[in-house]
């Protein structure tokens, strides 16, 4: 939950923090686990993100040239160049990445990940846990918007008034606002989901009575009252943080959730209306809080769909194709982008960095080749295709509302990752690791049911 605060835990200190901190309890669980008997739980898509991990701790491996030189010619010659213009002989070892130390980097941030979304998995065991976690993972993307709207009000050039910001374009403790809003339409999802199982289960015909609604316990007058106003700012938070990217997966996510609803006739026809009804309040709440960020926001959006010719992420993009030709099987090395795209820039001219493709697809292509790609391919739809088992398997609709959640959650991250580069962000996949646990656990832990109070009891016993 912390993550995003720490700067969207983007820095070493606090990549180093989380991952000790999951690698820790993590191995504290399995001592207690290994002491009952119990095993050790994987949660969906374990394997291609097993492999993954492998092929990027591959292009760290120091392997013989002649192998270097069948898998990625290019990394061979550069290797040879080099020792000839310094008068030295060529290695007889090498490895695949041009850059073991910027490799190495993602690599640790991907097995924190990767160990923080294992732990969850296996921390998760029953329905008031999971109902905890929704609960966290909402009020802590609400108090990051407020937060983030507060210190726009108050901007002086510094994130926490404190730390003196000379680049970028902050929002939130993040540096870039792209990145605030792609965790926010992470969270958005999380909540409509939560928000309309616990609509669905309670008795049809329910009229207003204030009389009724004052006699409620403080948890489910939060959930009627609080949680709907929650979701509402933080969907006002994508939409003045001026990334067309969340924009657009949020509003693509929102359409997919409506499209659900509409396939269930009858029964989802509230869901349809609560759908269009939230973005039409988030619309006009994100004219209120901050019509200059929105309208600039939508007006860049258009120009770049009207016209792709004025979009320079097209032109990035034709360029990152001549690198990834350059290094087609096997990349230039996880995170290697900002130097191996020297070879072939004829963009930004000047001393502008180009330090990644805006888009994760394209610099997982340039990075670890169409290997790693058609990993990083296999891991999504693995988890993609779990999210729809588990929506089939959900007995109940609350459960299945939870788990399209979850499932929402992880498209728009993926939608996201077509024009936004946030492989980097660290707290953003940590979220995505929540909505893959929630996604995953609802459809068996249920929220509430009697049903699951009883496997719960089985489980105990």
């Amino acid at each position: 939950m912390l993550a995003p605060w720490l700067f969207g835990a983007v820095e070493a200190w606090a990549q180093a923090g989380i991952f000790c901190a999951a690698a820790l309890l993590l191995a504290t669980l399995v001592a207690r686990t290994s002491a009952t008997g119990r095993p050790l739980l994987l949660p969906p898509g374990w394997l291609p993100a097993a492999c993954f991990l492998a092929w990027v701790g591959v292009q760290l491996l120091p392997i013989p040239a002649p192998l270097v030189a069948l898998l990625s010619p290019e990394r061979f010659r550069l290797e040879q160049l080099a020792a000839g213009l310094l008068g030295a002989k060529a290695p007889g070892w090498l490895t695949l990445s041009v850059d073991p130390a910027l490799t190495r980097t993602y690599l640790w941030e991907f097995l924190g990940i990767a160990l923080f979304t294992l732990l969850l998995w296996n921390l998760i065991t029953n329905r008031r846990q999971l109902h905890r976690l929704l609960l966290a993972t909402i009020a802590n993307g609400a108090t990051l918007t407020l937060f983030a709207i507060i210190q726009r009000a108050t901007w002086a050039g510094a994130i926490y008034w404190v730390r003196p910001i000379h680049l970028g374009d902050p929002f939130g403790p993040y540096v870039n606002r792209t990145h605030m809003g792609g965790l926010l339409l992470l969270i958005i999802p999380l909540g409509l989901g939560f928000f309309s199982a616990k609509a669905v289960r309670r008795q049809r015909g329910e009229t207003f009575d204030w009389r009724t609604w004052v006699r409620l316990p403080a948890e489910e007058l939060f959930e009627r009252l609080l949680l709907p106003l929650l979701l509402l700012l933080m969907a006002a938070g994508v939409l003045t943080s001026k990334s067309r990217g969340a924009l657009t997966s949020l509003l693509l996510g929102l359409l997919l959730m409506a499209a659900w609803f509409a396939s269930r006739g009858r029964e989802g026809r509230s869901g349809v209306v609560g759908i269009t009804a939230f973005v039409l309040a988030a619309f006009l709440t994100a004219l209120w809080v901050a019509a200059d960020l929105f309208l600039g926001a939508t007006e860049r959006l258009a120009v770049e769909v009207l016209d792709a010719k004025e979009s320079s992420r097209i032109v990035l993009w034709s360029q990152a194709i001549g690198l990834w030709m350059r290094f087609p099987l096997a990349g230039s090395g996880m995170g290697t982008f900002e130097p191996a795209f020297n070879l072939v820039r004829k963009v930004f001219p000047g001393n502008h960095a180009v330090t990644h493709a805006e888009s994760n697809y394209v610099q997982l292509l340039c990075d670890t080749g169409v290997i790693g790609l058609g990993l990083a391919v296999w891991l999504a739809l693995a988890v993609l295709a779990a999210g729809l088992r588990a929506a089939a398997q959900a007995k109940r609709h609350a459960r299945e509302r939870i788990v399209l959640g979850g499932l929402v959650s992880v498209v728009g991250a993926c939608l996201q990752g077509l024009a936004n580069f946030d492989l980097s962000i660290m707290a953003n996949w940590l979220y995505v690791g929540v909505a893959l646990v929630v996604m995953g656990k609802a459809a068996k832990l249920g929220m509430g049911s009697s049903e699951g109070a009883v496997r719960e009891r089985e489980q105990a016993a």
